[in-house]
């Protein structure tokens, strides 16, 4: 395998404006690649084609590296930390430029300055809370659902691109389809799209499909589904069948698309092994870890009450304990969900099949997207767009390289409304990563979630290096990105 050098940075150079020379540029639009220079002037790509060096220029010498997009995660928690972690190495070092999660603390992320760029969705489980207090464990009221909707609609005046749920979690997992679509609705009405963490990922997948598009139709708006998997065996094989079902709603006039993250195995807590809080029901368990291949497809990732089990499965840590996988599973649940809790816990399970998974990352509806942390114990966090880029591409060749830029870059920061960023070109916000196709590898594992991957050697944000030669610089030029129409970015950080 070729290791290209990394980029040669010559220094004692007026910074205000950078040439970016020699590099093969992907747009972001899906088109071939070519052999054209690029100039990065205050921020923003200036100029595309075969230039010179002007006097007293930054000149980066890019040869035998591609020059792309900055790549745009569809959905992360990168949020979690990022005060703490306002370079977000993990982040960076893997070519990405934006947290499209929930994000309710702009003033302070401004006040602080962060490496990425930030955008926001209006988070369905905080408006329910917000409306219904703690008694939320039931249908809403007409007039708790009016809360709502006005709840929405001033975070929508606020800049979020839409509207996001979790319906596998509290408090989300009690809301009915009606509640959700009156909320839609409002998203709607100001241009937004609803973007949804599924009721249900693997036995009732199909069925909780089908209602995100009934979200889409009956509330009028765009429609995604996050994270989009198939979590267990009664499900593996239907991929095309998911497929064929958007494009159906398509057909109809509804806009639905999904984003996928890289893995066979997904991170979440334990208790969405089952789809009820029957948590003393030993059947349930039993059937719960059944569907997913059994316990030894459940690695417990964090456990505090027990730190010395994170990092084994449930079946290894029944044989250490000599006890049965349910025992187990229903000692952690106790100690940490309920009245009786006093600690934490999350689990990676394997869980999906690799030809589901590779139909939904050749889908040219279906972007990208890590699902992960700046310090999480999956290695999605760190690893996913190289993964895809390395794996997918260049190993599997599921995609052409061109056709995986477009959905890490131009097609997510379309569907998300971000105009003047995910493609290359002259007067587009100067987001830019330079890579090796050839080197590029996550090197992420369950073992060591946030190792750095390979062959990403620097990454422009709003045209300040982020990560130069392999070293994060520390700066922190990210902005906070809202809908379009209101203003659409606001410097957030800090060079």
């Amino acid at each position: 395998m070729a290791v290209c050098p990394a980029p040669r940075l010559q220094t004692g150079q007026n910074n205000a404006s950078i040439l970016i020379t020699g590099g093969a540029l992907i747009d972001g639009t899906g088109a071939k690649r070519r052999q054209e220079d690029i100039r990065i002037v205050a921020g923003k790509i200036a100029a595309i084609g075969k230039l010179k060096p002007e006097p007293g220029e930054r000149v980066i010498h890019a040869k035998g590296l591609i020059v792309a997009p900055g790549f745009i995660d569809a959905h992360s928690h990168a949020d979690g930390g990022l005060l703490e972690d306002p370079d977000a190495e993990t982040q960076i070092r893997q070519g990405r430029q934006f947290a499209l999660s929930l994000q309710t603390w702009f003033d302070a992320v401004t006040a602080k300055g962060v490496a990425l760029n930030i955008a926001s969705f209006v988070g369905h489980g905080t408006m329910r809370e917000q409306a219904m207090g703690a008694d939320f464990r039931k249908p809403a009221t007409p007039e708790q659902i009016a809360r709502m909707r006005t709840l929405v609609a001033q975070e929508m005046e606020s800049g979020a691109l839409g509207l996001s749920s979790g319906l596998e979690y509290v408090p989300g997992r009690y809301s009915n389809t009606e509640e959700l679509i009156a909320c839609a609705q409002v998203a709607g009405k100001y241009d937004g799209i609803y973007i949804s963490h599924v009721r249900n990922e693997d036995n009732q997948a199909l069925d909780s499909f089908r209602e995100l598009i009934r979200i889409a139709d009956e509330g009028h708006l765009p429609a995604q589904i996050s994270h989009i998997k198939l979590g267990s065996a009664s499900v593996w094989g239907q991929s095309k069948t998911v497929l064929q079902m958007m494009a159906d709603a398509r057909k109809r006039g509804l806009d639905v698309t999904a984003d996928v993250y890289p893995y066979l195995y997904w991170q979440s807590t334990i208790v969405v092994l089952i789809a009820t809080e029957e948590w003393d029901n030993r059947a349930l368990w039993t059937k719960g870890l059944a569907d997913v291949g059994g316990a030894d497809h459940v690695l417990l990732s964090s456990y505090t009450p027990k730190p010395e089990w994170a990092g084994r499965t449930i079946a290894q840590i029944a044989a250490q304990t000599q006890q049965d996988p349910v025992t187990i599973i229903q000692e952690i649940v106790r100690n940490t969900h309920g009245p009786e809790a006093k600690g934490k816990e999350g689990v990676i399970v394997t869980a999906m099949a690799e030809p589901d998974l590779e139909t939904f990352i050749a889908s040219p509806f279906i972007m990208f997207c890590s699902d992960g942390g700046l310090r999480g114990t999956h290695p999605r966090g760190a690893g996913s767009f190289p993964r895809v880029l390395s794996r997918y591409v260049r190993e599997r060749k599921t995609l052409t390289l061109e056709a995986a830029i477009h959905k890490m870059t131009g097609l997510t920061a379309q569907r998300m409304g971000l105009t003047d960023r995910g493609v290359l070109a002259p007067g587009k916000a100067a987001d830019i990563v330079l890579f090796d196709a050839a080197r590029i590898q996550d090197t992420a594992t369950t073992a060591h979630p946030t190792a750095a991957p390979l062959g990403i050697p620097t990454v422009f944000v709003n045209g300040v290096p982020a990560l130069e030669n392999g070293q994060i610089t520390g700066a922190r030029p990210g902005m906070i990105l809202k809908r379009r129409g209101l203003g659409h970015e606001n410097r957030s950080g800090r060079e």
